[in-house]
């Protein structure tokens, strides 16, 4: 969403934004994210369940695929981010048109 359509959205819709953000995150963490760490870091043991010696296309898989994950996961927490400033914002606005 753009900076400026997340200002006009309700408090109300703003928190359930940013519940449903929160949600997504945490299941692209449970999902996707550590799935690839625990296959990466399986290929980088000193003892190795699947191969005693991984090559280097499997490391530079490994890696690839946690680096997307990672992308994924940042582009996430970057539009969290953006709805809990924008919920900050409107809290303050708040605040300062009560104290008047």
């Amino acid at each position: 969403m753009a900076d400026r359509s997340l200002r006009r959205l309700p408090l109300r819709q703003l928190l359930a934004s940013s519940d449903k953000a929160t949600r997504e995150l945490a299941e692209l963490v449970h999902t996707h994210m550590l799935p690839r760490v625990v296959d990466f870091r399986d290929l980088s043991r000193p003892v190795r369940r699947k191969s005693h010696y991984p090559t280097v296309v499997a490391f530079m898989n490994g890696l690839r695929r946690m680096a997307e994950a990672n992308d994924q996961l940042q582009a996430l927490i970057g539009l969290l981010q953006e709805h809990l400033e924008a919920i900050r914002e409107h809290a303050h606005r708040e605040k300062l048109s009560r104290s008047r």
